[in-house]
């Protein structure tokens, strides 16, 4: 007994120390981007030119989606695995695939730059994506070194090249702004693709310095089939789940580029409670991966992650539930907060807080090798939205966010389903069940204050007191610790 409480609290040390090291990172990532977007919102002082600008930033975060083709995820489970083999050739293997596919992938955004331009009506998009191309091969370099990184457990590097990356790029989008070189979209896609370049320099530096890989060398063609293999379900799965917010955004912007503003401040809000989960999972995939042999000492872990990730996840969805209009007049403006920004900004946090569940769980079950469910739970999500909101968003935006949450909520039971189906289920009320329960006395508490007029705010301190409270005693009360005994 001694040694199992020794050994989950060195679990629960890991887990904590590296998803704080990520979550900080995570954090001024998003406040970077949301610093920037409130910039924009004040200099541009334009609903519509403020929309053009975030469409090019989503059309660059959609094609950024196809790159590497799961070469960063194999090359992650290869540190995890196999470390000195991933230093002596699979780095190298990765990050040939990775350049491969990046330029295919910038000849093509080259390539369908005028029918893009045509399709939204803005001239000037063309020779911004033209622009724009470039940058994606430099992403590339990027997101294979960042992978060797998190495949070593060397979350701090990842982490800040994490930022680094974000800042950059936003500080090209502030900066084609405030210094134009040509037309305002151009010169945003200029500066942006000076950003990915210096980072890309950085990073690969950073990567030889820390792991000594050897960079040139024989190509084994059997290899990178081996690692396409792995990691093309991961990426596809990727893909399905992350097209879907940048997809939703063009879609809508077909049809008013105003709508864009309001939706896109409605994701830079929600994107703070996204990364608590987006943090979990870049922890929880080598974490899990490491004991994969091992599946109870795997499903251990895997509730560890889940359940720590919801007791924070729960309390934050809440409050941004409560309070959306608030929010986003406090941040951007009150023009911002107007209309259906408070619908949008419930819908897309509901829709966070169901993709978890997904996008969490894909990772524990690719973290096990079963990186085919992967794929399929995050397919799931993004059915609907291909199949209904082309045809909803000129129209009926919000409709189109319904179906944008309604589908995330489908893939969390899939989900759930196909932990049945691998027979890896974890202990649902521990992992989903307990932690729900601090968060609903908080919410019990500020909605009791609205209703009977003593006032939110006097009970905003008081609610976050017994939310923390409640949530150190289920995890330290004795009779909880058995919780992970499998």
């Amino acid at each position: 007994m001694l040694n199992f409480r020794l050994s989950l609290n060195d679990s629960q040390r890991f887990l904590l120390r590296n998803v704080s090291i990520i979550e900080l990172g995570l954090f001024i990532n998003q406040m970077s981007s949301t610093v920037g977007s409130m910039i924009l919102a004040r200099v541009l002082h334009d609903p519509g030119k403020f929309g053009e600008v975030n469409l090019l930033l989503q059309i660059f975060g959609m094609v950024g989606l196809f790159l590497n083709a799961g070469f960063n995820s194999a090359l992650v489970y290869s540190f995890s695995t196999e470390a000195d083999a991933a230093k002596r050739d699979k780095f190298r293997f990765a990050l040939f695939g990775s350049l491969v596919f990046g330029v295919f992938v910038s000849i093509l955004l080259a390539a369908g730059a005028p029918l893009l331009a045509q399709a939204y009506h803005l001239p000037e998009l063309r020779g911004a994506l033209f622009a724009g191309s470039i940058m994606l091969i430099f992403n590339s370099i990027i997101n294979i070194g960042i992978a060797a990184f998190s495949g070593n457990r060397d979350f701090g590097v990842q982490s800040m090249f994490m930022v680094m990356t974000t800042v950059f790029s936003t500080a090209g989008t502030v900066l084609g702004v405030y210094i134009p070189v040509g037309g305002l979209l151009w010169s945003v896609s200029l500066w942006m693709g000076f950003g990915a370049a210096a980072t890309a320099t950085i990073v690969s530096i950073k990567v030889h310095r820390a792991h000594r890989p050897e960079w040139f060398g024989f190509i084994s063609l059997r290899e990178l089939w081996k690692m396409l293999k792995y990691g093309v379900p991961i990426w596809a799965g990727n893909i399905a789940k992350a097209f879907q917010q940048p997809f939703l955004v063009m879609m809508i912007g077909s049809g008013s580029v105003v709508a864009v503003g309001y939706l896109t401040n409605g994701l830079r809000i929600t994107g703070f409670i996204g990364i608590v989960t987006w943090a979990f999972m870049i922890v929880t995939f080598p974490f899990v991966a490491e004991c994969s042999q091992d599946l109870r000492e795997a499903k251990r872990r895997a509730t560890i992650c889940t359940r720590y990730n919801n007791f924070i996840l729960y309390p934050l969805t809440l409050l941004i539930c409560l309070y959306p209009a608030e929010i986003s007049g406090f941040l951007f403006g009150p023009e911002y907060a107007a209309g259906d920004s408070a619908t949008y900004i419930r819908l897309l946090a509901l829709g966070v807080l169901f993709s978890s569940v997904s996008r969490l769980g894909g990772n524990i079950l690719a973290g096990i090798g079963k990186t085919g469910a992967n794929f399929w739970v995050m397919a799931v999500a993004g059915i609907g939205i291909v199949a209904f909101v082309p045809f909803l968003a000129g129209h009926a935006p919000v409709l189109a966010v319904w179906i944008y949450t309604g589908g995330w909520a489908a893939s969390a039971a899939a989900t759930i389903l196909f932990f049945y189906r691998e027979h890896f289920p974890l202990d649902w009320w521990k992992a989903y069940g307990e932690p729900l329960l601090p968060t609903c006395f908080m919410g019990m508490l500020l909605e009791t204050g609205r209703i009977s007029g003593i006032g939110v705010g006097w009970l905003i301190v008081p609610g976050l007191i017994g939310l923390t409270l409640l949530t150190v005693y289920y995890e330290t009360a004795p009779s909880r610790r058995k919780i992970f005994k499998m």
